[in-house]
């Protein structure tokens, strides 16, 4: 165990989850001995602070140009804390043993999210790559969909966007876009109902279908108009031949309206 002076310690940096070092872990008297290694590194080492001081190293980090800021931006970065890690003897992450890989002359770097562990084989046929005509139970659409360069490849492939569609007025053609039935075209329609459909005006209208027009003169036997008959004065008669010549007089008029026939 390393142990410290300071009664505890506050780690104000980013975190390290790698390593199991998290920002504002508190120490008391001693650093943990999985932590002691993180302690070469300067720039984490700058950041773990006595908790007596922790306002005025926060201040510090928080302030652009100081050595803690420095500290601070530097170990933002995840390829930086990698780099410093690579460096310690006997470099372990949190979950264990880091592992490596060998590069092209030999020298030896970190598996991380920087630099991923190649894999390959995973055919399950004793090594080499995965090909889409490998694949034994795709169907030739599911492969020939893999192997499309672009969207309208894929739409080609699977037929979407094409159609034997005919356009035309046949029975079975579709109508166009911009297609407009005219009144002759409107089956179930009477030979009336399509007539009032093309009238240019009420007036039109009216006449189709005998609004307004005035009816023919009446007779005995169908109604029709008729005129108001014309005044006729109370009649004074004193006797028989001058009440005679009132009524007949009447008579006149009501037959001149059209009330009674001639």
């Amino acid at each position: 165990m390393l142990t410290i002076e300071e009664s505890i310690l506050i780690y104000i940096g980013p975190p390290i989850p790698s390593r199991g070092l998290f920002q504002f872990g508190s120490f008391v008297g001693d650093i943990p001995e999985f932590l002691v290694p993180l302690m070469l590194v300067e720039e984490i080492r700058e950041l773990v602070v006595d908790v007596n001081n922790l306002v005025e190293a926060k201040k510090e980090m928080n302030t652009i140009g100081t050595e803690k800021n420095k500290a601070f931006q530097y170990l933002s970065n995840p390829n930086n804390i990698e780099a410093e890690l690579s460096k310690l003897d006997g470099y372990k992450s949190f979950l264990g043993k880091g592992i490596y890989i060998e590069g092209e002359n030999g020298e030896l770097s970190l598996v991380g999210k920087n630099n991923p562990l190649p894999v390959a084989g995973l055919s399950g046929g004793g090594g080499g790559p995965v090909t889409v005509d490998s694949i034994t139970d795709a169907s030739d659409v599911g492969k020939n969909l893999l192997k499309v360069a672009d969207a309208s490849a894929a739409r080609a492939a699977i037929g979407a966007g094409t159609s034997n569609l005919k356009v035309g007025t046949a029975v079975t053609d579709a109508k166009a876009g911009n297609y407009t039935p005219a009144v002759a075209d409107i089956s179930g329609a009477t030979a009336l109902g399509k007539q009032l459909m093309a009238v240019a005006d009420a007036t039109t209208a009216r006449t189709a279908i005998g609004a307004g027009t005035p009816v023919s003169a009446a007779t005995t036997v169908a109604n029709g108009t008729v005129k108001q008959a014309a005044a006729q004065a109370n009649s004074a008669a004193t006797d028989v031949a001058g009440l005679v010549a009132d009524f007949n007089f009447l008579l006149g008029k009501l037959r001149t309206a059209g009330i009674i026939a001639p």
